[in-house]
């Protein structure tokens, strides 16, 4: 079964689910300490594609709306961050 194809992970807090935000290089360490300041721990993967740097991470669908609401207090568009199935992956190319 591909990882695309494989069941939720469901857990009391929902299913699990992958979040992704692109930032420039000079807002990144901003963007890193704003999502510090959660309540559940953030383990950031960065990636680098040109002039952006994409963070993603996994979290619980009910830890959404608190992200958004943080990324809008920190001054980040809420709007922009993109949610996927945990095991699906978001493509690197977009």
């Amino acid at each position: 079964m591909s990882a695309s194809a494989a069941a939720p992970i469901h857990g009391r807090d929902g299913d699990l689910v992958s979040l992704q935000l692109s930032t420039d290089a000079r807002h990144l360490e901003d963007l890193l300490e704003a999502l510090s300041t959660a309540s559940f721990p953030v383990n950031p993967q960065l990636w680098r594609r040109s002039a952006e740097v994409i963070v993603e991470f996994p979290a619980w669908e009910s830890d959404i709306e608190e992200l958004k609401r943080l990324l809008r207090d920190c001054g980040f568009d809420s709007g922009a961050l993109r949610v996927c199935p945990a095991l699906a992956g978001f493509e690197k190319n977009t």
